[in-house]
Formats: C-alpha cells, structure tokens, sequence
C-alpha cells in the first residue's frame, strides 16, 4: 500500500466538477426546528466516520472548522477529506463518494444502511456534482417507512424515482406556505422539481438547520478500493479524457 492508497493518480491532480454532497442522521429524540444544537463530540464523529460504508480507514483528524465552512475541494487530495459533525441526536457526514454518476447510488446505499441501523431515525441527503447541467441524487426516510429516493439530470425526464413528495410532506408534516415560500410545486416534473429545496424543509422540521458557532471535524481517511475507483471516475475522469494530465 502506498501512501496514495487505492489511487493511482497523484495527490496534486486537480479536480475536473465541483458539487455538493451531505447526508444527515438524526436521532430521537428529535430537537426543536427553532433550536440550538449541542457542541460538537469529535469522538463519536470519528467513530462514525470509521464505521461510514464508503470509507476503509480513517488516517486522522486533519483539521476541526466552522460546521459553516468546508474543507478544500481543488485536488484529489481533499477527495480524501470528510467531514463530519455529531451534535447531539444530529449526526452529519459531507463525502465525496456520495456523488457517483456511473449507474449505482452511494447517496441512497449509505442512507438505506444508516436507516437499517438506526431505526427510529430521520436521513436525508443530497448530493450532486456539475457539469454542463447538474446531476444530483436526493433521499427522504421517515420513521414510520416513508421513503424518497430521486436521481438525474437538472431539465431531463429521465430521473430514477421511488416514492413521492406528496408522501414526504404528509409525513413530516410540511405545511402548504413552506412549500410556496420555497417555490417547491408538488406536481412538478421530476427534472425541475425542487429536490433540495424539499429535502431542506423535511430536515427543518426535526433539526435545526442553522450550523453557526458549531463545529465539525475534517477526517482524512482511505476509501475502499471500489469507492477510490468512483471517485476517480466521477470528479477527475474528465481531466483524464480531455488530455489536460
């Protein structure tokens, strides 16, 4: 094993997309929407991380920021960066590996088994990567079985969908002015609905969504081999194809 592990491209190679990717577990007792959550447990973080299924070894804790901010995203160096808060009942994991545009689903595998081994809990995630439009994979479950999975391009009518957003807001209990305030239309094709938008709103009605004053630990880690290889794919693969290395 090299210092490199499972790459075999060098740690400087710049990255080729940008995106975002986020995944939240939260607990019961559920906090209050309006307020504050608890400091955060670098400890437990660690833990989580170590036992994340994307995720073979955690190498450190490289750094500790603002839950605010988040860490560098220039080189396949920092594919290596995940961070990760535990406040309380709210845990929050932000990997790269989430996002994968090859045919299979990281953001939903990872939900599905955080599901299975904390049943009660609320997950929600979202993640999504840019190129000329963006592909983005969202998912939604609710204690009492309600679940969402949505994934595709922006515009596009082709999106892999299981669930539906009529189903989340009864479950979580959205109410019709949230969903106008964030513009969200229930009967909205697929590839213009607001995924994000409602993902945000269900997590809002069991956590607080504000992070400021709050911490989160940046873990460098070795992902698995597969999940080196996705990542590979998925945020550099286009540097590879056009040349530019």
């Amino acid at each position: 094993m090299t210092d490199n592990g499972f790459w075999d491209c060098p740690p400087e190679q710049a990255i080729a997309h940008h995106g975002e990717f986020r995944l939240t577990l939260v607990e019961r007792p559920f906090p209050a929407g309006d307020g504050a959550l608890p400091a955060h447990d670098p400890a437990r973080a660690r833990e989580f991380a170590a036992a994340f299924g994307t995720v073979d070894t955690v190498v450190e804790e490289a750094d500790r920021i603002e839950a605010t901010e988040r860490p560098p995203f220039a080189t396949r160096a920092d594919l290596d960066l995940v961070g990760v808060g535990c406040w309380g009942t709210v845990t929050e994991i932000n990997d790269p590996a989430l996002v994968f545009t090859g045919g299979t689903f990281p953001l939903a595998e990872q939900a599905d088994e955080l599901a299975g081994r904390f049943p009660g809990a609320v997950v929600i995630g979202s993640a999504t990567i840019d190129h000329s439009t963006t592909y983005g994979t969202h998912v939604i479950h609710h204690p009492d079985g309600t679940r969402l999975f949505a994934a595709g391009w922006s515009g596009e009518g082709d999106w892999d969908l299981e669930g539906s957003p009529r189903a989340v807001v009864d479950a979580f209990g959205i109410r019709p002015d949230d969903l106008a305030l964030k513009g969200i239309q229930l009967d909205a094709r697929p590839g213009s609905f607001s995924w994000e938008g409602l993902t945000r709103l269900a997590l809002r009605r069991v956590s607080p969504l504000l992070r400021t004053g709050r911490e989160l630990s940046v873990f460098r880690v070795r992902h698995t081999e597969v999940t080196t290889g996705d990542l590979a794919d998925t945020w550099i693969g286009d540097l590879d194809r056009f040349g530019e290395f």
